[in-house]
């Protein structure tokens, strides 16, 4: 993925698949079960997002965030962003604060909530540069709950399977004001069969 990873790094993930591997004796937090699943399905698949970012700095909402894909990943190699952690549970919340404090990942926020929550929110609106969302609803409903998080012009990245219905969907986005730009496919070696990571982009009058 051209992605370096110093040592420091490194330990963090292995503390981090130790955690997942740990806390899912306990609660229903992956289907991930062994530690290479975690590895590939988890980590590698979320970073496969990292060269999509378009920013260095600023802010990032990932929603539905389970177990912490893709944004966990995704700040122990862009430390220079701002992520908000978005998951109703309450159980995998619990879980996502003990990852960030024992990762001391001092910029990542965790909201419990569901992401209806931040519509009501002045101070969500329009505050984020990128919106991230892992297969956790159809496309269609939430790239239309991100839309107003987003700033003009800024950037969702789905990462979704391949189907007719996904299809459907970015072109219903289209119509309500995102520009599709592009996708990536994610070579199954790096995450889950047939994944893509669709790019779309607020226009830049869109509120």
């Amino acid at each position: 993925m051209g992605i370096q990873l110093g040592a420091d790094v490194i330990v963090a993930f292995r503390a981090y698949r130790e955690e997942i591997l740990r806390w899912s004796g306990r609660i229903n937090l992956t289907a991930f079960e062994t530690p290479a699943e975690i590895v590939r399905q988890g980590f590698l698949d979320s970073l496969a997002c990292a060269p999509l970012l378009p920013i260095s700095e600023g802010r990032v909402v990932d929603v539905g965030s389970g177990a912490g894909f893709p944004a966990i990943p995704l700040a122990l190699v862009k430390p220079g962003l701002d992520f908000t952690l978005v998951e109703p549970s309450r159980k995998k919340i619990a879980f996502l604060r003990h990852v960030v404090r024992r990762l001391d990942l001092k910029r990542t926020r965790i909201r419990s909530d569901r992401v209806e929550t931040l519509l009501g929110e002045t101070g969500m609106l329009a505050a984020f540069d990128v919106a991230l969302a892992r297969a956790v609803a159809p496309l269609e409903n939430v790239g239309r709950l991100v839309f107003p998080l987003l700033r003009p012009s800024g950037i969702f990245l789905a990462q979704t399977g391949a189907s007719d219905e996904v299809k459907d969907a970015v072109r219903c986005l289209t119509d309500g004001g995102f520009e599709a730009i592009g996708e990536k496919k994610v070579p199954p070696e790096f995450g889950k069969p047939e994944r893509r990571i669709l790019i779309l982009r607020k226009a830049s009058g869109g509120s």
